[in-house]
């Protein structure tokens, strides 16, 4: 076709000229999430369609996480013999992860059984910058209100300098839910869920809620509560969102609790109020928190990637059925306070968002040069030069905020960059030209 061999043209001109490098190595901690356990009991998060979605929100909210923490100096566990907890479950026995019977121990209330010591059998070692969740699912026993429960195992791993208290980092930990809720695992966000904010009320403390956005405020605490789903989808009317629970959960696991808001975090000394640097530079002073490794209830701050949307933390101590929260810039500043690398949202230049700036979205600009607007990154509605430009100016990072490997041009290179996208009014007048001949074609018929 006349625009593709333009556009090949142009990518050989970029070879030649030294623009095309090898694609970066992506440096951030990866959250693998082990689904063992649940697969030997309820199998919660296989088997059926039903459970392919709901494993498919937790595998994008933690695709979320991993991506936008960059920490990559964790060093690894050659030798993992470790284990976990749960607790507040409603079955007396349950299946290991070896696959054996394991009966629980009665609670104090007569209603529920906890497991002490679930070994880690399937996995022997845990790789660098690896951190391992194992995730399940079961019913809760009657006096549990919790939606699901996450935290933390065993605070052996050091990184590449041996700071083991500097900063928070583990092997892992667990997130198990509660099977008696009733969930909704639609409007999956994708790993980049900045396209899935909606519109909020301009009026960020209005008297109503009124019904043309897409976020909940709650006028009895004149806070926004979060994301409307059934704005979008009325089947997660009454339903808890298991992509958010995910997020809040993860948290948890990845240190978000009381024992180490105190020791990495800081806070005053009632405990009342949290004063890492972090925290108390993202919201304006010392942040209120509750008793648990929670945020104060109806803590708000601007979600993560956005320009103004306002909402609830995701580390609220509490959720709304049919309310999605997403995760804000203070959620973001207290994993920085545990000592965790976090960017400050995607680049323009991640066109395939796959939260990298690599060949992969040059890739996509070059087929979409001319064409459409999927390689477009200054909002113009076009795929052109200028899209390369910014392309090339982010290339090798995840997202601003990170520390991305670029290359600068020397000046005369930059001078010749300069000159071939002066051509590119040529390649889009051939664009123009076999768009203007498609368009008088008789139905049917195309150019090859």
């Amino acid at each position: 076709m006349v625009e593709s061999k333009y556009r090949t043209g142009l990518l050989f001109i970029l070879v030649a000229t030294g623009y095309l490098f090898a694609s970066p190595t992506a440096t951030a901690i990866n959250i693998v999430l082990d689904y063992t356990l649940d697969a030997n009991n309820n199998n919660w998060f296989g088997g059926t369609p039903d459970g392919l979605a709901r494993r498919a929100s937790v595998d994008v909210a933690a695709g979320f996480l991993s991506a936008i923490i960059t920490n990559d100096d964790w060093e690894s566990l050659p030798t993992l013999n470790e284990s976990f907890s749960l607790s507040d479950i409603a079955a007396s026995s349950i299946t290991d992860i070896s696959g054996s019977t394991m009966f629980g121990s009665p609670e104090s209330d007569g209603l529920g059984f906890s497991y002490d010591n679930i070994a880690t059998t399937n996995r022997s070692s845990v790789a660098e910058n690896e951190y391992i969740i194992y995730v399940s699912a079961f019913d809760f026993d009657a006096s549990t209100t919790s939606n699901a429960k996450g935290g933390w195992e065993s605070s052996d791993r050091r990184n590449a300098a041996g700071f083991a208290l500097t900063e928070f980092n583990t092997w892992g930990g667990k997130v198990v839910f509660n099977t008696a809720k009733t969930w909704y695992s639609g409007a999956n966000p994708g790993i980049n869920p900045s396209d899935d904010y909606g519109f909020q009320d301009p009026n960020k403390s209005p008297t109503t809620d009124i019904s043309t956005d897409n976020w909940d405020w709650s006028t009895s605490s004149d806070t926004w509560k979060g994301f409307d789903l059934k704005t979008i989808d009325a089947g997660a009317i009454s339903r808890r969102d298991l992509y958010a629970t995910t997020i809040h959960e993860l948290m948890h696991a990845l240190g978000a609790t009381s024992s180490n808001f105190a020791t990495y975090v800081g806070q005053d000394a009632g405990g009342n109020n949290l004063l890492g640097p972090n925290v108390v530079a993202e919201f304006g002073g010392p942040v209120p928190r509750s008793s648990s490794g929670h945020f104060a209830t109806n803590t708000q701050s601007t979600i993560w990637n956005s320009e103004d949307i306002l909402s609830e933390t995701v580390l609220d101590p509490n959720s709304l059925s049919g309310v999605r929260k997403y995760f804000t810039k203070l959620d973001a500043a207290l994993l920085r306070d545990l000592g965790y690398n976090v960017v400050e949202g995607f680049s323009p230049a991640d066109f395939n968002t796959d939260t990298l700036v690599d060949s992969a979205d040059l890739a996509l600009w070059e087929e979409s040069f001319g064409v459409d607007a999927l390689a477009d990154a200054n909002g113009d509605q076009f795929t052109t030069g200028t899209d390369f430009l910014i392309w090339q100016r982010e290339f090798g990072g995840s997202a601003p905020g990170a520390s991305p490997s670029i290359a600068v041009p020397e000046p005369s290179t930059l001078l010749l960059l300069i000159f071939l996208f002066s051509l590119t009014g040529i390649f889009s007048r051939a664009v123009s030209v076999r768009r203007a001949a498609v368009e008088n074609l008789p139905d049917g018929e195309r150019i090859a």
